[in-house]
């Protein structure tokens, strides 16, 4: 049906337009359908030409809306004259009926399907022009009324209101809520892309120093450099260059644990916040690493290695800290490269 849907509105379901677009279908074969309804009423249970007339009028514009909508694809034109047949035929059937048979609800939808049909500006206006109109009459009219018995046609006219309101309550909040979801996610992407290295896809410096900032405990990080990256730049091109530091991410992800975080620090340099507490363990890790990048086939004729420098990073002394592991990463690199250090 949704599918059926998109091909008749010429839109996705994911388009903003795609739900007001529903509700205008929505509202428009409901009101088609009461047209048609009041239509026989008027012409077969109570016979009143003013009524019948008015309703075959409104009935044909209820068409014309649709095929606005469906085969035109111009939604604000069937908005114009889905707002119009209501404002317009309600208001007769006030100023016809007065009292009688509860007419003066309708005067209830104006409002309502005004400011969403037509924006809260032009909405508010039409509305309060509307307002206008509909006190006159029962103002210079109302001492003329008398009490009117709640029959079967007020009964219908009722219905009719609530499930019209009803509906534009339902595609509102839907709506509203649909355009909230889609706020959310547009938010946590543009959230995702300020927190991501554009190149390497692993997480970017920025989210790394907001990680380290607002921990709540004492983490190993590790910084690691690619040893001589200068020469694979100078030897083999900057788009190489760039290759082996996209296929030295996904080495370093793989070697990690999945608590882990692995970021680009900047360069060739990157970053690792370990989770596991244990230096044992974590000089494993280090050699791991060291052993797998070295081993690892970068599509170029020339071995990549990496160095490495660990160090506690304390939330208390977060630039210390970060001293630390670079003294430790300049260590490695002095101890000949494809190692590790660990900071005192």
């Amino acid at each position: 049906m949704i599918s059926l849907l998109e091909q008749w509105f010429g839109t996705q379901r994911t388009h903003p337009d795609f739900r007001f677009r529903g509700f205008l279908f929505s509202a428009l074969l409901f009101i088609s359908s009461s047209f048609a309804f009041f239509i026989y009423y008027d012409s077969v249970i109570d016979y009143f030409p003013p009524m019948l007339i008015a309703n075959s009028v409104s009935f044909f514009f209820s068409v014309m809306g649709g095929y606005y909508l469906l085969v035109k694809k111009r939604p604000q034109v069937a908005a114009i004259i889905l707002q119009l047949i209501v404002s317009i035929d309600t208001f007769i059937l006030i100023l016809v009926d007065g009292n009688e048979e509860l007419a003066l609800v309708f005067a209830f939808l104006t409002p309502v399907m005004g400011v969403f049909l037509l924006g809260y500006r032009y909405g508010s206006i039409l509305s309060l022009v509307y307002f206008a109109g509909v006190f006159y009459f029962c103002f210079t009219q109302m001492d003329t009324w008398k009490p009117e018995a709640f029959l079967p046609i007020s009964l219908i006219h009722f219905s009719f209101i609530y499930l019209l309101l009803l509906i534009v309550s339902f595609f509102y909040d839907t709506s509203r809520r649909k355009a909230y979801q889609m706020m959310e996610e547009a938010n946590s992407q543009l959230q995702e892309l300020a927190t991501t290295d554009v190149l390497t896809k692993l997480r970017n410096r920025r989210y790394i120093e907001d990680q380290l900032l607002n921990a709540t405990s004492n983490h190993y990080i590790a910084m690691l450099d690619v040893d001589d990256f200068k020469k694979v730049n100078d030897q083999f091109g900057h788009d190489q260059g760039d290759k082996v530091l996209i296929e030295l991410a996904n080495v370093l992800k793989s070697n990690v644990d999945s608590q882990d975080i692995v970021g680009r620090w900047g360069g060739e340099e990157f970053i690792i916040i370990f989770a596991e507490q244990s230096l044992t363990r974590l000089e494993k890790t280090l050699q791991q690493l060291n052993h797998n990048v070295a081993n690892t086939n970068f599509s170029i004729e020339r071995q990549i290695t990496i160095s490495i420098g660990l160090a506690s990073h304390n939330v208390d002394s977060h630039r210390d800290s970060l001293r630390a592991v670079d003294q430790a990463l300049y260590n490695a690199k002095a101890d000949g490269k494809n190692t590790y250090s660990i900071a005192a």
